[in-house]
């Protein structure tokens, strides 16, 4: 049975942030994502994890996107800033545990060349991956696309996340493989992309393009990648990081198809 595992930062939104372990494990999900679960405590998080049955495939290093800080791994000058925030994603991910941890790397800042942020965001990657090493916990590059936030971002493209990953020459390293924001940036088939980079990926998430909605409500022919993924032996979780077009159970009713029983509300 393909595995899904929802984003409890754009899904569920209908209900408390607490409420939303138990809504996902009610509708047959045995994992979630959750970009920023430091908004509670890490025994009260490892609780609501276990006491539903969850595990937590995938969280982000802190940041105030509410300011748009989209991340402080590419940002120059603020290093000791970054690693206060890896410090806590490290100290959260290796006792709830985590699967992977995404490493943001943030907006281009202004008059700053992208040369300088990608060496920054190398010596950060390799500080949160010496401190991680052995433990099994994935840090993860994702490239995001300027659609996402009207923003340019350090990294936007696959082939920039591998060379960054290549760079930083440590074995807990991997890409993230999200469909909306390769299929919003990229040319070439996102199937091509998926084989070209398939060594180094490591996470997988699913959002429908242009909107970033559900399978269903876009152009992706998600059946497709997933056949892909299946051909490829991938045996993980692939992380719905999208936003619903209706409401959160109506938006995961296509997952019948993979096994699910969900009925919308």
């Amino acid at each position: 049975m393909t595995r899904f595992a929802p984003n409890l930062y754009h899904l569920f939104l209908e209900l408390p942030v607490r409420e939303r372990f138990a809504a996902a494990a009610k509708l047959g999900f045995d994992a979630v994502e959750w970009h920023f679960p430091y908004e509670l405590p890490k025994s009260e998080l490892k609780s609501l994890l276990d006491d539903n049955g969850l595990k937590l495939t995938y969280a982000v290093v802190p940041a105030d996107w509410s300011k748009k800080d989209f991340g402080l791994g590419g940002q120059p000058g603020r290093e000791d800033e970054f690693r206060r925030a890896a410090d806590i994603a490290l100290d959260y991910a290796l006792q709830v545990p985590f699967g992977a941890i995404n490493v943001g790397h943030g907006a281009l800042p202004f008059r700053v060349e992208r040369q300088r942020c990608v060496e920054t965001y190398v010596r950060n990657l390799q500080y949160i991956c010496d401190q991680a090493k052995g433990s099994g916990l994935i840090i993860a590059v994702e490239p995001v696309t300027t659609a996402a936030n009207n923003v340019p971002f350090v990294l936007r493209t696959m082939e920039q996340g591998a060379e960054v990953v290549r760079l930083v020459q440590r074995e807990n390293i991997k890409l993230v493989y999200d469909t909306y924001h390769l299929r919003m940036e990229e040319t070439g088939t996102l199937a091509n992309i998926l084989n070209m980079y398939w060594p180094l990926i490591g996470h997988v998430q699913f959002g429908n393009a242009p909107t970033r909605n559900e399978p269903g409500v876009g152009e992706i022919d998600f059946d497709y990648i997933i056949e892909c993924l299946d051909k490829k032996g991938f045996k993980g979780w692939i992380g719905l990081e999208y936003n619903p077009s209706k409401d959160t159970w109506s938006s995961l009713t296509w997952a019948n198809r993979y096994g699910y029983k969900i009925d919308p509300r």
